[in-house]
């Protein structure tokens, strides 16, 4: 079933965010490797519009995304220094590995829909 959002809303997790339109989905504010979630505007289908990136849960609180696509596009928004992104980049999913928040193949990353 998709699901159609009302709102761009936070919860404490306001750091690195999937902006999600109706159609695509964008990584924001890359640089601050501290929490992660997924921000929905009014109206935008979260299913269809993450494309790549990931896939929603089936609780619908949540957002699986793919660590490499996310790399990927967090990456091309760094303007300086991109090995040291990469490097904070990979001790965030270290975090996220230890506390539980990635699936069992160290593949996808658990994070909040935004509300």
């Amino acid at each position: 079933m998709l699901q159609r959002h009302p709102a761009v809303v936070r919860t404490s997790f306001t750091d690195v965010f999937i902006h999600v339109t109706e159609g695509a989905s964008d990584v924001r504010e890359a640089d601050d490797l501290k929490s992660l979630s997924v921000r929905v505007e009014p109206g935008a289908d979260l299913a269809a519009s993450l494309g790549s990136l990931g896939k929603v849960d089936d609780d619908g609180a949540h957002v699986w995304l793919h660590i490499d696509a996310l790399r990927t596009a967090g990456a091309a928004t760094i303007a300086d220094d991109v090995e040291a992104w990469r490097a904070g980049f990979d001790g965030m999913i270290a975090y996220a590995t230890k506390s539980g928040w990635t699936d069992a193949g160290g593949t996808s990353v658990r994070a909040h829909i935004a509300s």
